[in-house]
């Protein structure tokens, strides 16, 4: 922004914050009398400038009576970016507050959009309620649409956002189409009470084998396709590592180096070693496939990583961060092929205490791809699988370690929250056939403890703006209303005055011996607890409890990780300008945003495609009973997960045998007669009742006959 428009910015925020007439509204002729004809600027210039004012949240405009005044956060509006949840649900946290908009009360925003809220006098779990005003400026205004039929007229009926005005695009593009199909397009503002929006491209009919996997893709902004461009750029990259690449690089082709990884793995990105040297110290080789020496800003493949953020698994697919000729060819550590990394060398004492670590490029030839599976059977049940006889010392030793910083991460308050990822085993057809908690053993405690140690070493050392792997500390408020419920629940477990600490949260866990009702309350903990973010600037991670951490170990299917990489070497090898810093601050600060959205985006979308094969699953098994936990319970129903992982809803109208009603005081939803609490941790028999495709749900109810075994329960029979 040149001088003269950052000297109108100023002396128009001036004129609308003047204490004598803070609240009062100006038509545009008034500002435009005061900065044009008084001040002698250009009328284009002051439009302009007043529409960033606005966009930035500093200035009002009501639209209907064409006012401007100062931003009115005296009667309690807020403007900020809307996140809306899949329930519709929109909500906005500031300095100040926690906002939340209902369904009905967004008034055709859309995730991501800028808005402005006008608060109501009502709260919601801490919450306070509010309706969106206007919109400030679209996100991207993209909505995906379903031909339907009304009337005998063909329409467009919005599928992944509430909007309240008919969307029309053009007759051209209309005639082809058939009821089911599917599109994307693009709305911006309303004229003549509808949206006349841009055809971006078709999305496929609902019937489609794959459709519905496609939308929630698309649904959750994530980027299917690559561009012609990228794709060429893959097809250039070298198919093997050729010898020059190899020059001025630490060779590594001789040591004892391995992957260990899930069974449907291609993309791997990570190897290790473990030696012991002639102090007696470990020596710990975290190798990290250098992607960055094959592909680097100023390629369209690097913006693409960076706007992708991340690689997506949903269910048996993956929507992958590079095309698969890099990730499963030259970036993937395969074994028994020269492949190029940056490793991070480690010594560590015999305790597990990390003395020195080096940054190091280096060639590798990994001796096996090695399974978790099988390296469990080897660890855990003393089986010596085949092709393994070389690799059972070197294995042990890296369980000895891996059991040291076990201990030392619980000393230092790490906290488990266990895992909530499912597996889903699917036939011939594709069809979903059973559902398995995800249970980290020894195998991947391995892994993930040595690639926690090179997180933690980059994030020491990076000195320029790089991004970091930040974990606030949770609010006491919400750590306090977590332990409130598991209270009223009647799950008895005692605490300290200090509850916002990592290791009073985890003896809390350590105290409740039934499994199933331990991972119930640590999902009830963990809905305390804030979502971990990139940002350039260090404040600890909490869950961790580590002072200083980073990704760096996958930048095959991480855009954190590949700028990590980047960055590292930038810093290593001197060749960052310095007086550029605090662009690059800034710059970083907008990267870490984004790709924080886009894993948050990614997660939603492996989450939703779980539910929707919960879903085909259930469609096949209506009216059948199942073993079932409740997870959680408040006013608008009880939240379940069977035995085999599926999750699901009890509305209250599915209740047989009593009168149920929400009984704040116990947090359960209590029988009038009976006198039967159904609550957090209840273990129930449930039927299914039906599927709910569009909301991603699978309701379950309690018949009269399994009624009586929760009435026999209560008595003691």
């Amino acid at each position: 922004m040149d001088e003269k428009r950052i000297k109108l910015k100023n002396e128009l925020l001036e004129f609308f914050n003047n204490p004598k007439y803070r609240t009062k509204k100006y038509r545009y002729r008034d500002i435009k009398k005061e900065m044009c004809a008084r001040k002698g600027y250009k009328n284009d210039m002051l439009m302009e400038v007043l529409e960033e004012l606005i966009v930035s949240g500093d200035v009002y405009f009501d639209e209907r009576k064409k006012l401007y005044r100062t931003f009115p956060s005296e009667l309690g509006y807020v403007q900020g970016e809307i996140n809306i949840n899949k329930h519709g649900e929109g909500f906005i946290t500031d300095d100040y507050g926690k906002y939340k908009v209902r369904p009905n009360d967004l008034h055709d925003a859309l995730d991501g959009d800028t808005v402005i809220l006008r608060p109501t006098n009502k709260m919601d779990h801490g919450h306070i309620v509010c309706r969106v005003d206007k919109i400030i400026k679209r996100k991207d205004g993209l909505v995906i649409v379903e031909v339907a039929t009304k009337d005998g007229e063909m329409i467009l009926k919005p599928y992944n956002a509430k909007i309240d005005h008919p969307i029309i695009i053009n007759g051209i593009a209309m005639k082809p189409l058939v009821e089911g199909d599917r599109l994307l397009v693009k709305i911006d503002k309303l004229s003549n009470g509808k949206y006349y929006a841009g055809f971006i491209k078709g999305l496929g009919h609902k019937d489609d084998p794959d459709a519905d996997l496609k939308m929630i893709a698309v649904e959750n902004h994530i980027t299917i396709d690559f561009t012609e461009q990228a794709l060429e750029e893959a097809q250039a990259l070298p198919k093997e590592v050729r010898y020059k690449d190899k020059e001025d690089r630490l060779d590594l082709t001789d040591k004892l180096v391995f992957t260990i990884d899930g069974e449907k793995t291609k993309d791997r990105d990570d190897a290790v070693s473990l030696e012991i040297n002639e102090k007696g110290n470990y020596v710990l080789g975290v190798h990290i496939s250098d992607v960055t020496h094959y592909i680097h800003p100023g390629m369209q493949l690097w913006d693409e990583a960076i706007q992708r953020g991340t690689s997506v698994y949903m269910v048996n697919t993956v929507i992958p961060q590079f095309p698969h000729i890099i990730s499963n060819g030259i970036c993937s550590l395969n074994p028994n092929v020269d492949r190029l990394c940056l490793s991070c060398i480690m010594e560590l004492t015999p305790e597990g205490k990390i003395i020195n670590y080096d940054f190091v490029d280096t060639v590798i030839n990994s001796r096996r791809a090695m399974t978790y599976e099988e390296v469990n059977k080897v660890l855990e049940e003393g089986e010596l699988v085949e092709g393994y006889e070389e690799f059972y010392d070197n294995l042990t030793l890296m369980q000895g370690l891996s059991n040291k910083l076990e201990k030392a991460k619980r000393n230092r308050g790490y906290v488990d929250f266990g895992n909530n990822d499912i597996e889903i085993e699917v036939d011939e057809n594709g069809m979903p056939v059973e559902f398995k908690q995800r249970i980290q053993r020894t195998a991947e405690k391995i892994i993930e403890n040595f690639m926690l140690l090179a997180g933690e070493c980059y994030a020491n050392y990076m000195i320029l703006p790089s991004p970091l792997r930040i974990h606030e500390k949770p609010d006491e408020e919400d750590v306090e209303e977590a332990f409130n419920l598991i209270g009223r629940s009647g799950i008895k477990v005692k605490s300290s005055h200090d509850i916002v600490n990592g290791k009073v949260i985890q003896q809390m866990l350590a105290q409740i011996k039934n499994a199933d009702e331990r991972n119930i309350v640590a999902n009830i903990m963990l809905r305390a607890m804030k979502l971990a973010k990139y940002d350039v600037q260090n404040q600890g991670h909490f869950g961790l409890a580590l002072p200083k951490y980073g990704h760096f170990t996958s930048p095959i299917r991480r855009a954190a990780d590949l700028l990590a990489h980047h960055n590292l070497k930038q810093q290593r090898d001197n060749r960052f300008n310095i007086q550029l810093v605090d662009v690059a601050y800034d710059d970083m600060e907008k990267v870490c945003r984004h790709i924080t959205r886009k894993e948050r985006n990614a997660d939603q979308a492996e989450r939703d495609a779980n539910h929707f094969e919960m879903i085909r699953y259930m469609s096949e098994h209506i009216g059948e009973k199942f073993e079932a936990n409740v997870t959680y319970v408040n006013s608008r129903g009880i939240y379940i997960k069977t035995v085999d992982g599926i999750e699901g809803k009890i509305l209250v109208e599915d209740l047989e045998g009593d009168h149920f009603y929400y009984d704040d005081a116990t947090a359960s939803f209590k029988g009038r007669k009976s006198k039967v609490k159904i609550r957090i941790g209840s273990h129930l028999i449930l039927t299914a009742v039906d599927t709910k495709k569009e909301y991603r749900t699978v309701n379950f109810g309690i018949d009269e006959d399994d009624f009586k075994l929760l009435l026999d329960k209560k008595r003691g029979a």
